[in-house]
């Protein structure tokens, strides 16, 4: 017996071949979640996420710094991270990074709605011993950026900032 769904696709298929092949997964343009990657000459995008983070005034033993850089220029990608702990740097490198990794995290970025914040002027307030820390990111045209305290890090309401931080937090060459 031939089910009902086996015969409306061969029926599809006789009647109207290009109907099903409306998806072709091997487009020209790159989109990751409706975001063109890639330009019509096939070269990336200009694209430039920064994420700046640091402890502040505390005891020495306890400073730290982060900083990692994301460029995508026309032909490469590179990645810059820079860490240091106990005024000493730990970490200083620049390395370009696989099309695959690269288009991977731009997912990722691009499910946490980074696009959606504004793009927010420093804090003109100062706080003796606080560090205001802050992620950047620029697509083309779409640009934005959020400052923060350590201390917003751990509010319930950081779920969407804190995972865009993780997403950084976790690239590696």
């Amino acid at each position: 017996m031939i089910s009902f769904t086996k015969v409306s696709i061969v029926f599809c298929l006789v009647l109207f071949p290009g109907f099903l092949a409306v998806a072709n997964p091997k487009t020209e343009k790159l989109q990751t979640h409706g975001w063109n990657l890639k330009n019509q000459k096939g070269n990336w995008k200009p694209m430039e996420l920064v994420w700046e983070e640091s402890s502040g005034a505390v005891a020495p033993e306890f400073r730290f710094g982060k900083q990692y850089k994301l460029v995508a220029g026309q032909k490469k990608v590179l990645l810059t991270r820079k860490v240091f702990r106990t005024n000493q740097q730990i970490l200083n490198e620049t390395k370009e990074i696989p099309s695959k990794v690269y288009e991977s995290w731009m997912q990722k970025l691009s499910k946490t709605g980074i696009e959606t914040f504004p793009f927010e002027s420093p804090p003109s307030d100062t706080i003796t011993g606080v560090s205001y820390n802050f992620v950047s990111f620029e697509l083309g045209s779409t640009k934005s950026k959020f400052y923060y305290h350590l201390e917003e890090r751990k509010d319930p309401s950081w779920k969407q900032k804190n995972s865009i931080i993780n997403i950084i937090e976790r690239m590696k060459p």
